[in-house]
């Protein structure tokens, strides 16, 4: 063996104890910040104007993490665990030095029920199976996942009744891909596969003269004949 190789042999040799003091220390200093003891989670401040998400909901999930050290606390799946909440919108997570936990927390707002369930403005489903809390929202209906575009529909024809004072309760996309809105006061519109902005402009202009005075005896009316309409009147 020869000067060189030995040289070699003890500078590797080094490396080796060099990294493994490396490792030994991060463990013992991970080890340290991860101790509860002395680094515990004390207080946890939840900023948050929620009605549907109850603190039963939000004691499960937090009692998994509160028992974790300050720094070691994995944000990322409280987050994830957090964000499945059924009425969660958006989560923020912030650690506060030296013990404190500050979540803030907004739910979805829905704008119709879909189904079984309630859709956001962006057609987003949620609430599935849930109690349906608000009966002033609009009732929307349909095919499974057809829900935007039955949102967007009702929307296109919401917009025309209010220009007439009209207003929509609830908008059916059938099996059979036909349409039915119902009106706040109960009248039923049968509006057919097609046309059918057309068709319920052509209501609106006629339903001044024609069905104001007798609303309340109204019970349904089919828009679907190109140039006419027929009305259901109550017994």
């Amino acid at each position: 063996m020869n000067a060189n190789t030995g040289r070699l042999r003890y500078a590797s040799f080094l490396m080796v104890l060099v990294v493994f003091a490396f490792i030994l220390a991060a463990r013992l200093i991970y080890l340290f910040m991860a101790d509860p003891q002395r680094f515990p989670i004390n207080t946890v401040k939840i900023t948050a104007s929620y009605q549907h998400i109850t603190h039963k909901q939000l004691e499960s999930v937090l009692t998994k993490y509160l028992n974790s050290s300050f720094f070691t606390l994995s944000v990322r799946r409280l987050y994830s665990d957090l964000i499945a909440l059924d009425w969660a919108n958006q989560v923020q997570i912030e650690r506060l030095w030296p013990d404190t936990l500050k979540i803030t927390l907004a739910e979805k707002t829905p704008v119709a029920t879909w189904n079984n369930g309630m859709i956001t403005g962006d057609a987003e489903f949620f609430n599935e199976g849930g109690a349906l809390t608000d009966s002033s929202l609009p009732h929307l209906s349909g095919p499974t996942n057809q829900q935007k575009e039955v949102l967007q529909v009702y929307k296109k024809m919401s917009k025309i009744l209010s220009i007439y004072g009209l207003h929509a309760a609830s908008l059916e996309w059938r099996d059979n891909q036909a349409w039915e809105l119902t009106l706040a006061n109960g009248l039923q519109l049968r509006l057919g596969k097609r046309d059918l902005e057309t068709r319920i402009i052509r209501f609106c202009k006629a339903y001044p003269a024609v069905f104001a005075e007798r609303a309340e005896q109204l019970a349904s009316v089919d828009l679907r004949y190109p140039r006419g309409m027929a009305v259901q009147w109550k017994k």
